[in-house]
């Protein structure tokens, strides 16, 4: 037994160490970094070098949902409630008509083409009918070239929350497969009850988490992190006891999480940030293990058809009959439609059709295992070039947080302010010791193009400067932030500085 555990533990984490080496050289080649960890358990399976018997589809999906809900969690962590209100109704269209719409295109060209049965087309339509989480937070992670922080946020808020949707569809036609027909019994809970139990379910549970987080002072900092992961997996196992959508109940819970102010959240953030890089490791892996060459060989023909057909028909169909309404242009579209990459989410579900399915499940699963590495090969590698074409894509200057953590900082009975300078302040081009500041008032840190520096006697300021300030009193905060912006005004009558300070305010 202890040399089963020793051979185990050697051979994961020689696979882990080839996976992320092997992510050091993805940009230099262009090649998406989840195809590399894809390729690395493909290799080390059956048919590969490592010579790995694993075909356990019941043990891979219940992994893969761990994997998923970290995933989906530490991209709703990201998110900005400003950025998902701006791209809300876009989001919603997408990840509910878009899916329906996507299902049913593929579902008709599957059943026509390939004359496969109209019960599998279905379900292969809906399986290859969402976009993964996964795969599009991975591309967006360069902080040095970004598209639009609207498209960004379209597609990132699209792919986090098309999940429920497609499983909805996924295990509706799972059970007509199994059934023999379509049951109108139990439809309504799964229509209705189960994203409306999903969100209700995430909102309730943060105010849950939130009020025990407020209260709760942990001794030692590592437990916020083992706090949150014990409610993130009680969010996800609570919810779907009750029939909800414990995808949608995560996402909820990591959105809301991602914009409450707390302490030790940018230790959180960067715990789950390596979290998730380290399921997408193993999942993909994973998933690369349980595949066969040979076997994929049989299904080529169908499968790059239909990874085709999605990219160039069906995925830009669905987009602009989605987008109709909206405010993005061709361009824009045109960029979503390539963006919507596929990745582990319609693997995961092939692998749960596999667990109900008979000896069709095999053909399923591997075309869309082909499906989505052709997707992940050809969109993953081509997006960024795309989006330079159109002209959508910049240039972005990293800018990375103060290194201060300004939740806790809040809780004390000190000031701090951040402030970007504007050119017409009279901070600009003046040194700290210009400023009429309150005694004991220090600039902390000024952030200057992505550079942190710690001001001394010489140091003077510039216009867009982020001036991070702190007071000994709270109160004494705002003329902290009047003295950069307002020359001092020496021995006057409160009532005209009062109408200084409104002139320039207004």
């Amino acid at each position: 037994m202890e040399d089963l555990l020793n051979n185990s533990l050697l051979i994961g984490s020689v696979l882990l160490l080839l996976s992320v080496f092997l992510s050091k050289s993805s940009s230099k080649f262009g090649l998406p970094i989840l195809v590399l960890f894809m390729l690395v358990g493909i290799l080390a399976g059956s048919e590969g070098l490592g010579g790995i018997q694993y075909e356990n589809y019941e043990l891979t999906h219940s992994l893969s949902l761990v994997a998923i809900c970290v995933i989906i969690f530490s991209g709703g962590l990201g998110t900005k409630f400003s950025d998902a209100k701006s791209v809300l109704s876009s989001g919603v269209s997408l990840s509910t008509f878009g899916v329906v719409m996507t299902t049913a295109i593929v579902a008709g060209f599957s059943h026509f083409i390939f004359d496969i049965p109209l019960v599998e087309s279905l379900l292969l339509g809906s399986i290859l009918s969402a976009t993964d989480a996964a795969a599009v937070f991975s591309i967006f992670r360069d902080k040095n070239a970004q598209v639009s922080r609207r498209l960004k946020s379209l597609v990132e808020f699209e792919s986090g929350s098309n999940d429920p949707m497609a499983y909805f569809l996924v295990t509706t036609f799972l059970s007509m497969h199994q059934n023999g027909g379509f049951a109108m019994e139990g439809m309504w809970q799964d229509i209705v009850l189960n994203p409306v139990v999903g969100m209700l379910g995430g909102y309730l549970l943060f105010q849950a988490f939130k009020f025990i987080n407020d209260r709760l002072e942990l001794d030692f900092q590592g437990l916020y992190p083992a706090l949150t992961v014990g409610f993130l997996f009680f969010v996800y196992s609570s919810v779907t006891q009750l029939k909800g959508n414990g995808f949608l109940a995560v996402y909820i819970f990591g959105i809301q999480l991602g914009n409450y102010k707390m302490a030790h959240k940018s230790a959180l953030i960067a715990f789950f940030d390596g979290a998730s890089w380290l399921f997408q490791i193993g999942l993909f892996v994973l998933l690369g293990l349980l595949v066969s060459p040979s076997r994929l060989m049989d299904v080529a023909p169908e499968a790059i058809f239909t990874a085709l057909f999605i990219l160039l028909a069906a995925r830009p169909l669905t987009v602009f009959a989605s987008l109709a309404f909206s405010k993005f242009n061709f361009k824009e579209k045109a960029f979503i439609s390539w963006a919507g990459l596929k990745g582990a989410t319609p693997i995961v579900f092939a692998s749960l059709a596999a667990t109900k399915v008979g000896g069709s499940s095999h053909f399923i699963f591997d075309v869309v295992f082909f499906s989505v590495l052709i997707s992940a090969l050809l969109q993953g590698s081509t997006v960024k070039p795309l989006a330079k074409k159109l002209g959508l894509l910049f240039e972005a200057v990293y800018d990375p947080e103060f290194p201060i953590d300004l939740e806790v900082m809040e809780k004390t009975r000190n000031g701090i302010k951040e402030y970007t300078l504007q050119e017409e302040d009279f901070a600009v081009a003046k040194r700290p010791v210009d400023l009429a500041m309150p005694a004991g008032a220090r600039v902390l840190f000024i952030k200057r193009q992505g550079q942190f520096i710690i001001p001394d006697g010489t140091t003077v300021f510039e216009s867009r400067d982020k001036i991070l300030m702190v007071t000994r009193e709270k109160e004494e905060i705002q003329d902290c932030l009047l003295s950069l912006k307002i020359e001092p005004v020496g021995e006057v009558l409160e009532d005209e500085i009062e109408a200084v300070v409104l002139d320039k305010v207004a």
